[in-house]
């Protein structure tokens, strides 16, 4: 039995009217504060901006952006903020070389509700100059000339004038340069700058010591990797004990993606396992798909609408073997390629390959089917010219105007070709150059000939925005049967790569049938693209000029017009309007026709 004392029953009562109490005003606080949230009025706080004058652009700028790095400031409180002001402008000046400017800080007037601009004045003076710049490279290092290169590009040089970032730059470029050709043990010895501000110069005292350079361990790799890594044996560079370079590892993985064998390939130092000075490099290799397959679709009005079927098995062995086939189909043309690709030394540089297709063309004046084997070997060694050399085979059954036939000719041929770019699908510069050679002899052949065709196009940027395009190109066929080829091995103009205003191979001379073709081929354009203010858009205005001829003594054609460019992330889109313009027709009436493309410039 529990007694509860008359004293305690009374405290127990006060203690719960205390603690409703305080329950009651936390409700009415709670209340009351949500009233006040709904009633506050917006922060109507006046903030200040910067205005700096008296300076040059370069000076300017860095003022303005120590000055934006600064919290904001209110306008009633600006006054507090005159000393930061100062110093943040005395030390954007200062990276500069600027140790004795002089600084005048107009804050805005109070009574000026529109004044909210801090107006900074700076003369920045005479800047420092550098008296004695003692820049070394010890250890192993002191010979390389990439950094003697590096020292001599830098600004930072005796009787020049101070800059702090560009001594900055100079300490981390020299760093990153020693890290990447593999002086792990790089290490800054000395960094000192000493101003002398009274005098108004500085002595410069950096001693950088790369140590001793590592060199190329061996490759860890798992069995699939080994595997994967026979058919590249060729390409091999890192060798063990070869100076390390990052710049060697990126080109080594450069070509390993060239060939096209791996979905996959990931080469990485292993730091953690270096011994005596070699770095030992993990390497994993994933092949890519026996089978890839890719469909595509596209347009021009030079064939219409067209379909895309590829098929390739790019690794078929450990000998680096490949095999690719495609079937292109379009209003004009339907075509069917295999190509087996055998490497001899390099895969990429250095191979041969087979080349098997069956073509039918329906264009204009021109009904053909045409059967092609062909044996070629690539080089491409000396990293500038790519070599084809090739002897072909091929039947072609025909209709071309009036004229029926069918030929066989087994045909020896060099191709040449050098492309430089920089990069893209819509290079700022780059040109391309091809050269194809072939011929035959009635030994042999059903004719006997030698046909040159010459194509170069180019590309420059006058400047940001703008692009001039040439291209040239010239063709010739020589020989006693020069005027009775297949059409397939004759000339024609006219097209979205000829010359606009003309329909696609529309233009040689005629028989009584219709086309036959011609002995010889010059085209050119030169072609002005210009902005017009909207996102990756450009406009062009053009002139192509040419001729398919026997003899030279037809008129030259030629197409002006104006077109439209857009650069989308897969392609550039061309759409052009030219008007054809022949000097030599009856006709008083110039055509005018479409173009439409899609793909890169060259």
């Amino acid at each position: 039995m529990i007694v509860v004392l008359p004293q305690i029953k009374i405290l127990c009562k006060r203690s719960l009217c205390y603690c409703a109490a305080v329950l009651c005003a936390l409700f009415l606080c709670s209340c009351g504060s949500n009233d006040e949230l709904i009633e506050q009025k917006p922060d109507d706080t006046v903030y200040v901006t910067f205005k700096v004058e008296g300076l040059n652009q370069q000076l300017h700028d860095n003022v303005q952006a120590f000055l934006n790095t600064m919290p904001a400031i209110a306008k009633e409180r600006v006054f507090l903020f005159n000393r930061e002001i100062r110093e943040n402008t005395q030390k954007a000046l200062r990276a500069f070389g600027y140790y004795h400017p002089e600084i005048k800080v107009e804050l805005p007037k109070r009574d000026d509700p529109n004044a909210t601009e801090v107006v900074v004045s700076v003369d920045a003076g005479k800047p420092l100059f550098i008296r004695n710049c003692n820049v070394e490279i010890l250890g192993e290092g002191a010979d390389y000339k990439v950094f003697s290169d590096l020292l001599s590009n830098s600004s930072i040089k005796s009787y020049t004038l101070l800059d702090h970032g560009a001594y900055e730059k100079l300490k981390s470029d020299l760093r990153s340069k020693a890290l990447s050709l593999g002086f792990f043990d790089v290490e800054l010895l000395s960094s000192r700058i000493m101003v002398y501000t009274e005098e108004n110069f500085a002595d410069i005292e950096l001693l950088i010591d790369t140590g001793k350079r590592y060199s190329f361990g061996k490759f860890i790799t798992d069995e699939t990797t080994d595997e994967l890594l026979k058919p590249v044996e060729s390409l091999m560079t890192l060798n063990e004990g070869k100076p390390f370079s990052t710049k060697e590892i990126s080109d080594y993985q450069s070509s390993l993606t060239r060939t096209n064998f791996y979905r996959s390939i990931d080469i990485t130092p292993q730091m953690e396992a270096i011994e005596d000075y070699k770095v030992p490099l993990k390497v994993h290799l994933e092949r890519r798909s026996n089978n890839l397959m890719r469909v595509g679709a596209g347009f021009s009005t030079d064939e219409g609408p067209r379909m895309l079927f590829e098929w390739d098995k790019p690794l078929l062995n450990s000998s680096g073997h490949s095999l690719s086939s495609y079937a292109k189909l379009s209003q004009v043309t339907q075509n069917a390629q295999v190509v087996y690709k055998i490497p001899r030394k390099n895969p990429n540089l250095d191979y041969y390959y087979i080349s098997a297709s069956q073509t039918h063309t329906d264009l204009n004046d021109t009904l053909s089917d045409r059967s092609h084997l062909s044996f070629h070997y690539v080089a491409n060694d000396t990293g500038v010219w790519r070599r084809d050399y090739s002897i072909r085979a091929e039947y072609e059954d025909y209709t071309q105007g009036s004229e029926k036939g069918y030929g066989w000719n087994l045909m020896p041929a060099l191709q040449l070709s050098r492309r430089e770019s920089s990069g893209g699908f819509d290079p700022r510069y780059g040109y391309s150059l091809n050269l194809d050679l072939t011929g035959a002899t009635s030994g042999i052949s059903d004719y006997s000939f030698f046909r040159a065709l010459a194509t170069f196009k180019a590309v420059v940027s006058p400047t940001e925005n703008t692009r001039l395009v040439m291209r040239l190109q010239q063709g010739g066929i020589f020989g006693p049967d020069s005027e009775t080829l297949p059409p397939s091995l004759r000339f024609f103009a006219g097209g979205d790569q000829s010359i606009r205003g003309y329909g696609y191979m529309d233009e040689a001379p005629h028989n009584s049938g219709g086309l036959k073709g011609a002995r010889y081929l010059t085209t050119g354009t030169l072609e002005y693209q210009f902005p017009i203010g909207i996102a990756n858009s450009r406009m062009a205005v053009f002139l192509d000029a040419g001729t398919a001829t026997d003899d030279y003594k037809d008129d030259f054609l030629f197409g002006p017009g104006i077109g439209y460019r857009y650069v989308s992330p897969y392609g550039t889109v061309r759409v052009d309007l030219g008007l054809g313009i022949d000097n030599g027709s009856d006709s008083d009436v110039s055509n005018i026709r479409l173009h439409f493309a899609f793909g890169p410039e060259f």
